[in-house]
């Protein structure tokens, strides 16, 4: 089964079923259906409504639900803010996050044993080449090396922390990746993320940043996204 997580502007996937997930965390809303002969597992992080922000987000109920479906493995969708190297439009297959700020496990106590996941590959290289597959019939040129840092949101970031960001190594920013990419290497579910470059981030942008734009961005590229979805579950 693949997992299908989806970010702003993606809140559905065709006709998929809606079901409750019970989770040790809570309750998981996902839609399950087909892609072709390929099971999926469809999420919409922030809800049919967008109305959770990410740090609202129960990200472990999520993963815990594709976890105890049998997701094998999942693809992300992220809208993100260039730092460098990227533009507004760009389709970028993330390798790397940077997620200081982004605690979250499901090890919460060691009474089992000590736990730490190994992060040095948080994304799967075998599936972000089907990212580049995928987006090959679409004309879509799938840009790699994507290093996403993570922060907490709501708000955007300073041109100081972007400034900051940019000298650690990260060349896009973002505001869920990293809770999730950590807790799917927990699960042992192997993890493509594909980024959509929707703004410029602060300092690069020369004008106020506002969620509009990331909206508007995402609303011209949502037949893209789709597209490359389809064709990245038909490719499993």
């Amino acid at each position: 089964m693949l997992g299908i997580i989806g970010g702003s502007g993606i809140y559905s996937i065709g006709k998929f079923e809606e079901q409750d997930i019970n989770t040790p965390y809570g309750f998981a809303q996902v839609y399950l259906g087909k892609i072709g002969k390929r099971e999926c597992a469809f999420i919409p992080r922030h809800g049919k409504n967008h109305f959770l922000p990410s740090y609202k987000i129960n990200y472990r109920a999520n993963i815990w639900a594709l976890k105890d479906l049998g997701v094998e493995g999942t693809i992300a969708t992220y809208a993100c803010g260039a730092i460098s190297k990227y533009k507004p439009g760009d389709f970028v297959a993330a390798e790397d996050f940077i997620g200081f700020n982004s605690p979250i496990s499901f090890y919460e106590n060691f009474r089992a044993g000590i736990k730490h996941a190994d992060a040095s590959e948080p994304f799967s290289k075998d599936l972000n080449a089907n990212l580049v597959v995928a987006g090959k019939p679409l004309g879509i040129k799938m840009k790699k090396g994507g290093i996403i840092a993570v922060t907490q949101g709501p708000r955007y970031e300073t041109r100081a922390e972007i400034k900051a960001l940019k000298r650690m190594g990260a060349n896009l920013v973002n505001m869920s990746c990293g809770y999730e990419a950590a807790l799917l290497l927990e699960a042992e579910i192997p993890l493509a993320g594909l980024c959509i470059v929707t703004n410029y981030a602060a300092g690069i942008s020369k004008k106020a940043l506002s969620h509009d734009e990331v909206v508007n961005m995402m609303s011209k590229k949502t037949r893209e996204v789709n597209g490359i979805i389809m064709a990245f579950a038909e490719l499993l």
